[in-house]
C-alpha cells in the first residue's frame, strides 16, 4: 500500500518537516511490524520540496501518475498544499491530515480532504482570550509574506476582535527564505524587530516559520523587550528554542495535541516507545502529530473494505469519529472536514520544554 508525501526536509521549514515525516513512518513501521493491513506492508514515500510550492506540485505529479499511490498524506505549507490539493481532488485521490492552520481550507472542503488538526482562527482564538485576560490591549505580529502568514494575520485580527481588543498596533514582515538566504532573512529580521520593538507593543504573536520567528524574537530581548511573546504550534516550539537558547522561558506556544511528556496517556507512552527504540530524536510535538495521524490512516486503511480502492478508504477515514488513540478522542466535524478541535496554551522553559 503505497501513500506519498511531499514535504520540506531541506530548507526554511526542515524542521517542521522532518519532524512530521518521522512521526508519520513511525506508525507505519509499527503497523508493518504487527503485519500490516492484511498482510500488505504500508509503504510511505517522501519526496522534499524544500518549502517550494512549485517543486511540491511537481512531486504531487510524479507520486500520482509515477508511483500511482493510494492516498496522499503529511503535506506541509498551506501554498503547496493548494497547488497539490487539486490534482489530488481531480484525480479522487484522498489528501490526509496536511499541516496547515489555513481557515479557507476548511470553508467549502474538497470531498477528497480531511484534516487533522483545527484551524489558525481556534489557535489565535487562545491566544486572543489570553491576552485579554492578562490587559494586554497593545498587540504587535510577526507576519511571514505568504499565504500561511497572511491565514494567520486574518485570523488573529479576528481573533482579538471576538475578544473586545484592537487591531495589532504593528506588524512586521519577513520573507519566506530559502537556502543561501541567509544574509537577507537576517537583515529583514532586524527591521522587523525594530518595528516591533520602537512601536511599543505590551505583547508580540508570531506568525512566522520558526528560523524567521527565533531571529525576530532573539533581537527583540536582546534590545531590552520584556514584553509577552506568542506563536502558534506551526512554529515548531523545539525549533524555536534550539534557535533562541535561554531567550525560549516564557515564551506562550498554541498546541493542538497533549504533551509529548504526558506518559500518563497511552497514546503518548507508546509513541515515546516506539521513538525510543528508533534511537532517532527526542519526543517533539511535530513528531507526536504525525504519529496521530500515521495512526489514524493505519485504522482508516484496516477499516476500509478488503479490495476496496481509493473512495472506500476515504469513507473509511470519515468514519473515524469517536475513535479513541488512548488519550486522544477524534470529533469529526464534518463542515470543516477536521478530525480534532482540541487547542491548548502552554509556556515553555528555557529548554523548550513546557511547564508542568
Amino acid at each position: 500500500m503505497k501513500l506519498g508525501q511531499s514535504v520540506p526536509l531541506t530548507g526554511p521549514a526542515q524542521f517542521i518537516g522532518i519532524e512530521y515525516q518521522r512521526g508519520l513512518q513511525l506508525a507505519f513501521d509499527a503497523a508493518n511490524a504487527d503485519g500490516g493491513v492484511r498482510g500488505q506492508r504500508i509503504e510511505l514515500i517522501s519526496y522534499d520540496d524544500a518549502y517550494e510550492p512549485a517543486q511540491a506540485a511537481s512531486n504531487t505529479q510524479d507520486l500520482l501518475r509515477s508511483d500511482g499511490v493510494m492516498a496522499l498524506v503529511g503535506y506541509v505549507g498551506t501554498e503547496s498544499i493548494n497547488r497539490a490539493l487539486p490534482m489530488a481532488s481531480k484525480e479522487g485521490v484522498p489528501f490526509l491530515a496536511p499541516l496547515t492552520g489555513a481557515d479557507a481550507l476548511r470553508q467549502q472542503p474538497s470531498r477528497w480532504l480531511q484534516l487533522m488538526r483545527p484551524g489558525l482562527q481556534a489557535e489565535c482564538g487562545l491566544i486572543a482570550r489570553n491576552l485579554a485576560t492578562i490587559g494586554f490591549t497593545k498587540v504587535g505580529v510577526l507576519v511571514q509574506n505568504d499565504p500561511d502568514g497572511e491565514a494567520g494575520l486574518a485570523a488573529l485580527e479576528q481573533a482579538l476582535q471576538q475578544a473586545g481588543l484592537p487591531a495589532p498596533m504593528a506588524v512586521g514582515r519577513v520573507t519566506r527564505h530559502g537556502v543561501g538566504q541567509e544574509e537577507l532573512m537576517l537583515r529583514e529580521t532586524k527591521a522587523a524587530a525594530r518595528i516591533l520593538f520602537y512601536t511599543g507593543p505590551a505583547a508580540v504573536v508570531c506568525l512566522a516559520a520558526y528560523p524567521s520567528s527565533a531571529a525576530v524574537l532573539k533581537s527583540l530581548r536582546e534590545m531590552g523587550y520584556r514584553g509577552g511573546v506568542y506563536a502558534t504550534s506551526l512554529a515548531g516550539a523545539a525549533a524555536i528554542a534550539t534557535r533562541l537558547g535561554p531567550h525560549t522561558a516564557g515564551l506562550s506556544v498554541t498546541q493542538v495535541l497533549p504533551s509529548p511528556y504526558d506518559t500518563s496517556r497511552p497514546m503518548v507512552a507508546n509513541y515515546q516507545q516506539k521513538l525510543k527504540a528508533s534511537g532517532t530524536a527526542a519526543p517533539d510535538y511535530l513528531s507526536l502529530e504525525g504519529w496521530v495521524a500515521g495512526s489514524l490512516i493505519v485504522e482508516g486503511l484496516r477499516r476500509m473494505p478488503k479490495g476496496g480502492g481509493r473512495a472506500q478508504l476515504m469513507q473509511a477515514m470519515d468514519a473515524l469519529g469517536g475513535l479513541d488513540l488512548g488519550g486522544l478522542v477524534m470529533r469529526w466535524d464534518g463542515q470543516r472536514r477536521q478530525l480534532s478541535s482540541e487547542v491548548s496554551l502552554t509556556v515553555l522553559e528555557a529548554n523548550g520544554r513546557p511547564r508542568r
